[in-house]
């Protein structure tokens, strides 16, 4: 049986989201692998989480690359329905995001990643001030940071039962055009 990185880490998501001090061995039972095996592939419970974060940043990078790369049009209407899209696709990714807080940063690139999935938003988010769209009286890097920071409660309160994805990422877009709208 070959076992890929991706089974391991959607089993270690799972598993992690209920549990965050979760073993290895656990991990592996969910994933139905031997002990072993997870060891060959991340011989640390660290080495797991590193490259859990990193899985999951690279997929929050896939959704964020649709954030068009051209100036918005300069319609408001347009930019709340473009950010909608992104947040509802950031919506699904919400069990494995629990590790990017538990990660610590240093010795690792995790930071970097963080800053190139971001700056597709963080552009436009700039280019949406420099039209008119959004308040131009905050930096745009605390924008971004307080989008972000929506995500997590919104996944947060998803992961909790308190909200479904779609009434979460419908309060994320609200709550965020609210403080940063003109």
């Amino acid at each position: 049986m070959v076992v890929k990185n991706e089974q391991i880490l959607d089993a270690a998501a799972e598993v992690l989201a209920r549990r965050p001090d979760a073993t290895l061995q656990s991990i592996a039972n969910a994933a139905g692998i031997s002990r072993t095996t997870i060891f060959n592939k991340y011989p640390t419970r660290d080495a797991l989480l590193d490259a859990l974060a990193l899985d999951t940043l690279m997929r929050i990078g896939h959704v964020m690359a649709q954030v068009p790369s051209e100036e918005p049009s300069g319609r408001l209407d347009e930019f709340i329905e473009t950010l909608a899209e992104i947040t509802a696709g950031l919506m699904p990714l919400g069990p494995r995001t629990t590790f990017l807080r538990l990660v610590p940063s240093h010795g690792n690139d995790l930071d970097d990643h963080w800053a190139d999935v971001a700056t597709p938003l963080a552009m436009y988010i700039g280019q949406a001030q420099a039209h008119g769209l959004l308040r131009g009286d905050q930096p745009a890097r605390w924008l971004v940071a307080s989008y972000i920071g929506l995500l997590f409660a919104a996944w947060d309160e998803v992961g909790q039962g308190e909200l479904g994805a779609t009434q979460a990422a419908r309060l994320v877009v609200e709550s965020w055009m609210s403080g940063a709208s003109r």
